[in-house]
């Protein structure tokens, strides 16, 4: 089987210290762009959980929040509206981060992780 470039996967990445207003951090970020290979897994880790950011998952989870991850397949980052459904095998929610097993044509586009 030959194997496609897809290069359009992003991610959102914390770009500055946060800010915060009635009650939600705005973390402002820049965006991680992978180059995957078709037919292979791929790993897309949330940006929120990198490096200074003061929370990891499992505390997170422990004060209740829940981490939701959208997709745009389009060019604006505007159509970030409903979240994604998994469907457990191809592709998977797995703690902080998606997995694609495998990766396909169809999972082009941008992503992003967001706490509730």
């Amino acid at each position: 089987m030959r194997r496609s470039l897809l290069s359009s996967f992003q991610t959102g990445r914390p770009m500055r210290a946060p800010t915060t207003l009635d009650g939600c951090t705005d973390w402002s970020v820049d965006y991680l762009k992978y180059q995957v290979l078709q037919g292979e897994p791929v790993r897309l880790k949330c940006a929120l959980f990198y490096g200074y950011i003061r929370a990891n998952y499992s505390q997170a989870q422990s004060v209740g929040l829940s981490l939701m991850w959208y997709r745009s397949s389009g060019l604006g980052h505007s159509d970030f509206e409903e979240p994604i459904s998994f469907d457990g095998v191809r592709m998977s929610k797995e703690e902080d981060a998606i997995w694609f097993r495998p990766a396909d044509l169809q999972d082009v586009g941008l992503y992003s992780c967001v706490l509730r």
